[in-house]
């Protein structure tokens, strides 16, 4: 399901040949942006770095950075924080997005279910790759836990497994974000519109009108926040419990 049709991005997508389109539609324009919005801010909190931090980016960045690797940590367990620039990348990432449909003219790119489902992979294909550079060989050991005639079954089950936290993670924000994007945008197309009406019947109460609709616009703006920030954080959270579940050693998972 794709982004609202409303959005400034599509002056962009409208300058691409139509065969791009199919390939670059709004949602993936959108995340490119966002993209770039992460890139700079860490080149900005990281192009003049001091030991003791003066400029508000560096400082801002080094309490992010080490709020997150006590995420990690409290998660993953000791080592953990070799983990954090994984952790981090994805919950900046992931915000920034869920975000972005709070800004008018905007839609969030992860109201849409292909850009939830790249997430999703991304999370739990680097869970795996993360356990295989920990454990080597025995990572895949617990593919086939078992006897020997049904390691194919077993096999079978946890490739399912695996494809079920895709499922899960991808429709779980997916979900969350389009109805928190639906609702806001039908509950504020509705007061607009409420706005229009008495200012061309009554052009005295028209900032009456206007401030009660302010009024139950903020409160909504807020809803969004909380439900972007609380989306971020499951997903990230998932991402690290996989992590920890991938890392740790057989002998642990029994």
């Amino acid at each position: 399901m794709e982004e609202h049709a409303g959005s400034w991005i599509n002056l962009l997508v409208n300058l691409e040949p139509e065969w791009l389109q199919r390939y670059l539609p709004l949602g993936v324009v959108t995340a490119w942006l966002v993209l770039l919005m992460v890139v700079l801010m860490a080149w900005l909190g990281t192009r003049r770095m001091q030991r003791v931090p003066t400029s508000g980016w560096q400082t801002l960045g080094e309490w992010a950075y080490n709020l997150c690797i006590n995420f990690c940590r409290q998660i993953i367990g000791p080592g953990g924080e070799r983990y954090a620039p994984l952790i981090g990348t994805l919950f900046a990432y992931i915000l920034i997005m869920n975000l972005t449909g709070l800004v008018p003219g905007f839609a969030s790119p992860t109201a849409g279910l292909n850009m939830t489902l790249a997430l999703a992979l991304v999370a739990v294909v680097g869970a795996g790759i993360c356990g295989a550079r920990a454990k080597g060989w025995r990572y895949l050991e617990h593919f086939v836990d078992g006897p020997l005639p049904l390691w194919p079954l077993m096999a079978l089950i946890h490739l399912i497994g695996e494809l079920a936290r895709v499922l899960s993670l991808s429709f779980r924000l997916f979900g969350n974000i389009f109805a928190k994007e639906m609702v806001i945008g039908q509950v504020l197309v509705f007061l607009g519109s409420i706005v229009a009406m008495h200012q061309l019947s009554l052009l005295l109460r028209g900032p009456m009108v206007l401030g009660g609709t302010l009024f139950l616009h903020i409160p909504l703006l807020l809803l969004g926040l909380l439900v972007s920030l609380i989306q971020a954080v499951v997903f990230v959270m998932l991402t690290a419990a996989y992590i920890q579940g991938a890392v740790e050693t057989h002998a642990e998972s029994h």
